[in-house]
């Protein structure tokens, strides 16, 4: 696994999103217990940074055909936004982490993955609430706890479990960690020093409040949803 996906908190070093980073880390590896053998989707998978939570199962990624030569190896399926180029009712199991808001019919989306899976198929879904817009122009949406329960239930799924990451605290230090991170990562010497002595420092006072501090749920970082298809 790539060093950003990692909770290791010796990476808060080298990682100016530790903080996000390390909360999905935990919670899909938290989350993945209930996924036992069979077949499952990666949903928009890149480097499938996540597969070594899932042992026990046949892993397969799907992405997005991009245009030209630029292709991504690690996928074993590219579809084209549109239908996936898969049989209904085949996998066990699907996984879509921080691919929810890059899609701009995002019922259509979600009508695809149950398509795919088979009845009483898991999905593990994370989408983020409070970030900044990245991928541009691929950037479509934001979901509330509210929206992205909606949008499932009215597709086909059932919730099993619903979770957000990072309260108050935690989200206000990421996001000034975001804004460090576009002042400064284009001056790559300058970039390579702040991260042990600027980020570091702020990630780390900002776990610290964010224990301290009274709770504050409203504004976080991601949602995270463990579904059933009905």
């Amino acid at each position: 696994m790539h060093k950003e996906f990692l909770p290791d908190f010796r990476y808060i070093f080298a990682n100016p999103f530790f903080i996000t980073r390390r909360h999905l880390y935990r919670n899909i590896k938290d989350l993945s217990a209930h996924f036992g053998t069979g077949l499952l989707l990666d949903i928009g998978c890149g480097t499938k940074p996540y597969a070594s939570m899932f042992p026990r199962v046949n892993y397969k990624g799907l992405d997005y055909r991009k245009s030209g030569t630029n292709q991504n190896p690690n996928a074993d399926f590219l579809y084209d936004g549109g239908k996936f180029p898969l049989r209904p009712n085949t996998f066990d199991y699907a996984l879509a982490t921080e691919v929810l808001e890059h899609v701009f019919e995002p019922d259509y989306f979600v009508r695809e993955i149950s398509r795919i899976l088979k009845p009483g198929g898991l999905l593990l879904l994370t989408v983020p609430f409070i970030w900044d817009e990245h991928e541009q122009p691929y950037d479509f949406g934001r979901y509330t706890s509210f929206g992205i329960k909606a949008l499932l239930e009215r597709n086909g799924f059932v919730i099993i479990e619903q979770r957000k990451t990072g309260g108050f605290i935690e989200t206000l230090g990421q996001l000034f960690c975001t804004y460090l991170y576009y002042l400064l990562s284009k001056r790559r010497f300058v970039y390579r020093l702040s991260l042990p002595f600027l980020f570091a420092p702020i990630q780390l006072l900002t776990i610290v409040f964010e224990k301290l501090l009274p709770k504050n749920q409203g504004f976080y970082l991601d949602n995270i949803l463990l579904c059933k298809k009905k």
